[in-house]
Order: C-alpha cells, then sequence, then structure tokens
C-alpha cells in the first residue's frame, strides 16, 4: 500500500484485516498514524521521507486547519 502520510487508525486496521505486507509512507513528519502498530505485526513499513512531500502536506495542514484538524475543545 502507498500512502501520502503514515496511515490513519482506520486505514492501519484495514491493513491487518487485509493482510497487507508493505506501507509505503511518503512522509511522516506531518503525521504519525500506526506505523508502530504495523510494524508489531509483521508489516513492513518504508518512509520515503520526501521532502517535497513534507512541504506540501505542511503547506496545506497550516492553510486549511478546518479540514484537517478535528474539534477537540481549543
Amino acid at each position: 500500500m502507498y500512502t501520502t502520510l503514515s496511515p490513519c487508525d482506520m486505514c492501519t486496521g484495514a491493513c491487518i484485516l487485509y493482510k497487507v505486507s508493505r506501507v509505503v509512507v511518503g512522509e511522516n513528519a506531518n503525521f504519525v498514524g500506526g506505523e508502530k502498530y504495523l510494524k508489531e505485526r509483521g508489516v513492513e513499513v518504508v518512509n520515503l521521507e520526501d521532502e517535497e512531500m513534507k512541504e506540501i502536506m505542511g503547506t496545506f495542514i497550516r492553510e486549511h486547519p478546518e479540514l484537517w484538524f478535528e474539534d477537540i475543545g481549543e
């Protein structure tokens, strides 16, 4: 499976359920999801640490926080 960011909890669960053997992550500087959980269950996780992707996702998150963050009472 190829992902822009580290997989969220739901995507992590889907990877386990459907026996995905490798997850390739574009970057995880902007979001760290279930990488540890996947690795603990024998899934190979490859982080490309792509600088362009870090910049694109970081800019998107800063410019559109209403789309990125849930209302956590702040």
